[in-house]
């Protein structure tokens, strides 16, 4: 089975991603950070086994009339649609065990709609053509499966977290505009609360959340999709036989949307202080999903749970019923016992159906039933009261590891050294001493810790002692030990380095992402992701532990020294073999560059404290360095040929401190 999800994992344009679902320029930036072409990672909450589990248990506490009410919207709906709904409201079907490409043996029942009614849709339409048309809708169903198994076998352990690594590559990788979706609002996050002076009730707060110009969340979105999906039960309750299955097919689409929305009112991290920059957002929401967050309900019941993959049997309980109780209302409205008008829907009804929730900003006015709101808010009475803003008393805040940064780098590299300086054998022994500045754009947070988005530049004056032979059999003058003459002396230089995500070769993104930028999009994305992943292979992917995080990185970062370009040349003490001075030492000028390439890295567990962070950095590598212009100055200039490539086999210590700043506020207070 982890074979077989490693496989889907690796999919690749033209594989199992078989359509792309376009993404607008703005929303497709928030993926890119060079150049300013890589943003912060949107945040989203229950991860799909989360979001059907809380809708499975709803249906599954239904009272049998309610239920059989479900079921019968259910049949008629599946009536008019093909083969890839399940044939029951609830099926295994949608908890598939078969294997890879083996779509068939996949249907989306109706507790997979909440999961997929937001993450992977971002209107009634596009959630219809996911469940009934799209193969691709079936791959999500397949890797949600297999996430929720790795993530059930893996506990609390470190395979966990590479379980939750491997299910959100997975998923962009079968729904390419996974990671983008939720980037553009804040719809899946609850309202900050009033002052504590100024009380609030679910009917005001409720009410606030529905205002003209107030920025959408997660409670107007329920309520709106939620008194929709009833007003088109009541048409349904009333409406001839032909026409209900397309009835019964709008409202459990808009409820499914409702639903997604509603569930997301019980993550710890989405009714945690969410409001802010993407960086502190994402932040808070991934600590208080962690370590959970306790509140009160609407009606002053004390509530406690944690959030996106940490859900536990209560969090999922507790969840359910609400869910419950907004599916008996849909139920009531479908057979009529809920006196929910079945008029026409208006033209603003028909906008929130059409809506493309994802890019809107507020939600447009709809005119609300009096019965179906009254139901909304009842339901929202037992979900959690949301934290207060910047103004206000609210939990820690914790930002992301993401986003601009300055810093300060210092280090040690130490191993052997061969050739070059007149030698053909042997070895010696070198260490080098850097320290200097590092700018670059942070994204460790984007996603998950088994990607690399490291992309920066850095600065940093080497100084290196100087090098003795430990042997050198045949070389001119013999071995030399001797700090008064050294077979390389003492120096320093500037060094630069970069660091950057690539696809097949090293920094092609410097071409490939403006040309796909304007090109193709979903190619971009797909690229840009791929290269976070560890390449086109994934050979290069983090593999994260306990112990800290091991990668083999060659070409992802690069350094070259620019020994004798500033200041003096470089000195060397030659020993030429050949007459008239044989056996006569002679003094060489010479410049060099040296190219370092870091091949495998060990990072230990990093220490990231709202805006600054600390890392250790081990790396084995190699260098190469080719001297240039090497002059005997006591012999007018003259060339010297003795001077060869020489090479260098380290180990280095780095150690790598950073502050992050930003447009917020927040950057610069913390």
């Amino acid at each position: 089975m982890m074979r077989e999800h490693a496989r889907l994992v690796e999919c690749r344009r033209g594989a199992l991603c078989a359509r792309r679902t376009c993404t607008s320029s703005a929303r497709l930036a928030a993926v890119l950070g060079l150049v300013a072409l890589v943003g912060p990672s949107p945040v989203q909450a229950w991860i799909w086994p989360e979001h059907r589990d809380i809708a499975v248990e709803a249906v599954r506490e239904l009272p049998a009339a309610e239920r059989k009410a479900l079921e019968a919207m259910w049949t008629d709906l599946t009536s008019d649609a093909g083969p890839q709904l399940c044939r029951t409201l609830v099926s295994a079907g949608a908890e598939p065990q078969s294997k890879l490409g083996d779509w068939s043996a996949v249907c989306i029942d109706f507790p997979s709609y909440p999961a997929l009614g937001g993450d992977h849709s971002c209107s009634t339409a596009d959630l219809r053509a996911v469940t009934e048309k799209e193969d691709w809708g079936r791959k999500v169903a397949w890797v949600a499966q297999r996430s929720k198994v790795k993530l059930a076998e893996a506990g609390a352990s470190p395979e966990r977290l590479e379980a939750w690594n491997r299910s959100h590559l997975a998923m962009q990788y079968v729904d390419p505009a996974y990671l983008t979706r939720a980037a553009g609002n804040n719809a899946h996050f609850l309202m900050p609360r009033a002052p504590i002076e100024e009380p609030e009730t679910i009917d005001s707060y409720v009410a606030k959340t529905l205002a003209e110009g107030a920025g959408i969340s997660a409670t107007a979105m329920y309520v709106q999709y939620h008194v929709l999906a009833l007003r088109l039960a009541a048409q349904y309750h009333a409406a001839s036989a032909a026409v209900r299955p397309d009835l019964a097919r709008r409202a459990l689409l808009a409820e499914g949307i409702a639903l997604h929305f509603l569930e997301d009112s019980f993550s710890s991290g989405h009714y945690a202080a969410t409001w802010g920059t993407a960086a502190w957002q994402k932040g808070t929401h991934d600590l208080y999903c962690e370590i959970g967050l306790t509140s009160m309900t609407w009606d002053g019941e004390l509530f406690a749970s944690y959030g996106d993959a940490h859900m536990r049997e209560h969090d999922k309980k507790v969840a359910a019923a609400t869910i419950g109780q907004s599916l008996s209302q849909l139920t009531a409205a479908a057979s009529g016992s809920l006196r929910v008008s079945s008029a026409a829907n208006a033209p603003e009804e028909k906008a929130i159906e059409d809506l493309d929730f994802c890019k809107a900003k507020t939600l447009p006015s709809m005119p609300l039933d009096p019965v179906a709101k009254a139901e909304a808010v009842r339901t929202l009475r037992k979900t959690p009261v949301p934290s207060g803003d910047q103004k206000e008393v609210h939990p820690p805040r914790a930002r992301a590891d993401i986003g601009p940064f300055a810093g300060v780098v210092a280090g040690i590299a130490a191993g052997p050294a061969f050739g070059g300086y007149d030698t053909q054998a042997g070895w010696r022994f070198r260490t080098e001493f850097e320290v200097g500045a590092r700018f670059g754009y942070g994204l460790e947070g984007v996603l998950t810790k088994a990607m690399d988005g490291q992309i920066w530049t850095q600065a940093t004056f080497v100084a290196d002692p100087a090098q003795l032979d430990v042997s050198c059999p045949g070389c001119p003058g013999g071995t030399r030990t001797n700090t008064a003459l050294p077979r390389v002396p003492a120096r320093s230089a500037l060094k630069l380095a970069f660091r950057m995500p690539y696809y097949v070769v090293p920094f092609d993104l410097l071409v490939l992402a403006p040309v796909l930028f304007f090109t193709s999009k979903d190619a971009l994305q797909e690229v840009i992701f791929a290269s976070a992943s560890g390449g086109l292979l994934t050979i290069e992917r983090p593999l994260p532990t306990n112990l800290g995080t091991f990668q083999f990185m060659a070409g992802r970062e690069f350094g070259i020294t620019f020994w004798g370009y500033l200041g003096s040349v470089d000195q060397f003490i030659a020993t030429p073999t050949t007459p008239p001075t044989q056996a006569t030492s002679q003094l060489v000028d010479y410049k060099s560059l040296e190219f370092d390439f870091p091949v495998f890295e060990y990072v230990p567990p990093r220490a990231f404290a709202t805006t600054l962070s600390l890392a250790a950095e081990f790396q084995a590598g190699f260098s190469v360095e080719f001297p240039q212009n090497a002059t005997l100055p006591l012999q007018g200039n003259q060339p010297y040929p003795g001077l060869a490539p020489s090479w260098f086999v380290y180990l280095r210590l780095r150690l790598d401190a950073r502050k992050y700043f930003g447009g917020a506020s927040e950057d610069w207070s913390n």
